[in-house]
């Protein structure tokens, strides 16, 4: 008899980074596996709200709509699980629905308790009161790091033991052809530029590096790049110095052109459950600067330099630093790529796939 694998879609219908492209990337991972004899007693569907279907395509697996609620906690907890029954259920972005037990949730890190300034009083509660439920009902918790589920078990979101690590990966970025054109069309120069992204959220630490570029001349420009814009520094009384350029939410394909063109890629977070930004740039070859915080330090290993996420001086003299040392930059760049080819999503997807047999 074949196993069935019910698998939450509500990430089709959200914007592809983080948690939702993790979703993506494992089922796509998924869909390639089941071509293969050993895993031939399988059968995977995924579950979505009405549209989610349009989103993806896959050749083994089915994709099915469902539902009277538009997605959102209602459609998880409602619509979801009226569906899956008893059914085994895999749930990629740390929430699922309270009344079922035989699944997997993944839970990402224990961002909504370590950095609760980062979240709005929406996500705290849902995150608080969902999250916390699942990860100690679930027959299967997975999540992307040692220090996240270091971070899950001080924290508190639960206390089971049996938590499985399996890391992201970063290979989505050779998708992309890098465009030398996507340059002109930001007013920006070949390795003339270090890019960070522009999120304001408090542990993404967007102001230490502000104040390190304060420091530096307009010949060092910073180019940041997601939703967050000068404007809200500027309503934080956060000051944007001159030699900063926001560009706005990029393409996937504009923002792989980003990095590996950039002179640096610089993430200065204090915490993350994984880090993908710091590991897509040396996938890509770009010389990376991230904070010794987080997952990051066991994720990037040798293939970047790290600075004091709480020092603006050393985020100021390590760029300045690197920017000027040619042989540093092939020297990193040689060791990030090396570092970050070892992430691949197929070899993730298969490790999600072999916990979920011994379970379901």
């Amino acid at each position: 008899m074949r196993k069935k694998i019910i698998i939450n879609g509500k990430f089709l219908l959200a914007a592809l980074e983080g948690m939702p492209r993790v979703g993506r990337e494992i089922t796509a991972g998924f869909d390639q596996l089941l071509d293969l004899p050993e895993y031939s007693n399988i059968k995977i569907e995924v579950v979505t709200p009405k549209g989610g279907a349009a989103q993806a395509r896959y050749k083994n697996i089915e994709l099915t709509e469902i539902g009277h609620f538009s997605g959102g906690p209602l459609w998880e907890q409602i619509d979801l699980p009226l569906y899956t029954k008893g059914a085994y259920c895999l749930n990629f972005t740390g929430t699922a629905p309270i009344i079922k037990r035989n699944g997997c949730v993944v839970v990402h890190d224990a961002q909504f308790r370590s950095t609760k300034q980062s979240h709005s009083l929406k996500s705290f509660v849902l995150y608080n009161m969902v999250t916390t439920c699942v990860s100690r009902r679930y027959k299967t918790i997975v999540t992307v790091s040692n220090y996240a589920k270091d971070e899950i078990l001080n924290f508190k979101v639960t206390t089971r033991s049996d938590i499985h690590v399996v890391p992201n990966a970063v290979d989505h970025v050779l998708r992309f052809k890098v465009d030398p054109e996507v340059l002109e069309k930001y007013g920006l120069q070949q390795r003339g530029y270090a890019l960070a992204n522009s999120y304001i959220y408090a542990h993404k630490n967007v102001k230490t590096l502000l104040d390190a570029f304060s420091r530096l001349s307009a010949d060092y420009p910073l180019v940041l790049f997601g939703s967050s814009r000068k404007a809200q520094y500027d309503d934080k009384g956060i000051v944007v110095p001159p030699n900063v350029k926001f560009l706005g939410r990029v393409s996937d394909e504009d923002l792989i052109s980003l990095m590996a063109q950039s002179r640096m890629f610089l993430f200065p977070s204090t915490t993350e459950g994984f880090g993908l930004p710091p590991l897509e740039a040396m996938r890509l070859g770009t010389p990376t600067v991230t904070a010794k915080a987080g997952a990051m330090p066991e994720n990037c290993g040798t293939g970047a330099i790290y600075a004091d996420p709480f020092s603006v001086d050393d985020w100021a003299t390590k760029i300045q630093a690197l920017w000027h040392d040619d042989e540093e930059r092939h020297r990193l760049s040689a060791a990030g790529l090396e570092v970050a080819s070892r992430f691949q999503w197929q070899t993730s997807a298969k490790a999600y796939l072999d916990i979920i047999l011994r379970d379901a």
